[in-house]
Order: C-alpha cells, then sequence, then structure tokens
C-alpha cells in the first residue's frame, strides 16, 4: 500500500469528485438563490516501518452547503420574493411527495390561483395551506412578516402567509434532485419573522442571486485539473519505474 501510484489515485479519486463539484457550481452561477457546495476532504497517514517515513493518503468526506446569502437585487415583479436572512420557502412536491425546501422566489399564480415556484409547485402558507390569490385582485403585497394582501374592489384581505423554515443543525441540509432541499424532519424550524430578535424578512419585487462567482470557480477549476495531470504524472513515472524494475529483474545474469 505505500506505492506512489496508490497515494497518487487516491488524491486523484478526491480531485475528482471536488471538480464535479466545482463544474455544478459553474452550471448554477445564475439560478436563483442557488447556494454553491464545498467538499470536505481528510488526510489519513499511515506511519511506516521505516523511521522518519509515512505515507498520507486523501479521502472526500462530505460535500457541504455554502451558507453565505447571495445579493438580493430588485426585479419590479410583485411576485419575486427575496429571504433577507437565513430561511427557505416551503415548496409541495407533487404526487403527495412531502415538502422540499427553497430559496428560489421567482413566484406566479397557477391557473387556480394558488402561489407557486417556477416549476408548478404548490408554496406552502404558515400551517402548510396553501396560499389562494384573489382573481380580482388588482394588487398584491406581500409585507417582511409573509403576510400577503390583495386589493380586491377597493379593499384589502389579508389571504395567507408565506412560511418560512429553517434547520437546527445546516449540516444536515442536503440538496435533492428535483431542484429543492432536504431538511431532516427532527431539525425543521418555523421562522416567524414577528418574534423580537429575529433577523429574517421577506423583500417583495426582489430576488436573491446565486452565491457563485464565476471567476472564482474557475479559477478553482483551473488549479483542480493541474492537480489531477500532475497525478496522473506521478502514476505514470511509477508505472515506468515498476517497468524497469522488471525488466532488470528479469535479465538472466
Amino acid at each position: 500500500m505505500d506505492s506512489p501510484s496508490v497515494v497518487s489515485l487516491s488524491g486523484q479519486l478526491a480531485l475528482r469528485q471536488q471538480m464535479e463539484v466545482v463544474a455544478n457550481n459553474l452550471a448554477n452561477a445564475t439560478s436563483t438563490g442557488y447556494r454553491g457546495d464545498r467538499t470536505l476532504f481528510q488526510s489519513h497517514v499511515n506511519r511506516l516501518a521505516v523511521p522518519g517515513r509515512e505515507i498520507a493518503f486523501v479521502q472526500d468526506r462530505a460535500t457541504y452547503i455554502d451558507t453565505r446569502q447571495g445579493e438580493i437585487g430588485a426585479t419590479g415583479n410583485p411576485l419575486d420574493m427575496a429571504i433577507d436572512g437565513e430561511g427557505f420557502f416551503a415548496v409541495e412536491r407533487p404526487g403527495n411527495a412531502g415538502r422540499g425546501y427553497s430559496r428560489d422566489g421567482r413566484f406566479k399564480m397557477s391557473a387556480e390561483g394558488a402561489l407557486v415556484d417556477s416549476s408548478g409547485r404548490a408554496i406552502s402558507g404558515e400551517g402548510g395551506a396553501r396560499i389562494l390569490l384573489p382573481e380580482r385582485a388588482t394588487s398584491i403585497e406581500v409585507r417582511a412578516d409573509g403576510n400577503v394582501l390583495a386589493t380586491v374592489e377597493g379593499r384589502v384581505e389579508q389571504v395567507g402567509r408565506i412560511g418560512l423554515f429553517t434547520a437546527g443543525d445546516m449540516r444536515g441540509v442536503r440538496k435533492a434532485g428535483d431542484g429543492l432541499m432536504d431538511i431532516p424532519a427532527n431539525q425543521l424550524q418555523p421562522i416567524d419573522p414577528t418574534q423580537p430578535g429575529t433577523r429574517t424578512r421577506l423583500v417583495q419585487g426582489a430576488l436573491e442571486a446565486s452565491t457563485i462567482q464565476p471567476v472564482q470557480e474557475l479559477a478553482n477549476l483551473t488549479l483542480v485539473q493541474r492537480a489531477y495531470e500532475t497525478m496522473q504524472r506521478f502514476i505514470a513515472d511509477d508505472d515506468q519505474r515498476m517497468r524497469r524494475m522488471i525488466e532488470m529483474l528479469g535479465r538472466p545474469n
């Protein structure tokens, strides 16, 4: 297990995982409310019988979500929402598949009058109820605490309150394949922006940008590719060394 090829291969496997993460980040550099992924590596050091010698192996331990907030920019669309602070919108998955969570606030009104996300999935209001917007509403106001007010025939009425949730431990939040995030039930916590000390608020007519900086990610991708190529040269050199040893040992005296 002390072959340089084995050590280099462990590094290549970790770098390949990092390359996939960086590539996915770049693909979502313009995705609304997207938070980048980061990789966590761990070194394993095996001490050899020879004094002062050791071999270090690398293993990718986990991928975690960057919790920094993206920049909030105004759009002028009254159904666009951004979360200023921590928290997620709750989104109903189709087919009674439970709820997912997102910071993508590109909302619209469905044919049934429900507030839905850009994929047509219903947004959960406070208590899990859907938010239904009146068909004859002339204006929609969403306040910082999530309360949704509709003006109908000159009268203002409250039609619901957008639910906001967070995780007790953000390390338990995982990205799902449908563009949403999963929060373990035992970590799920509702957020009430009206409570003293709560720094979370909704911003109407605005969206949160992705946290990905393309220039930085491209630089990261270049560094990973160079490191991968270096490891490949180590493997090739070790392979040549082994071939020479076999040839020398196979020669008749």
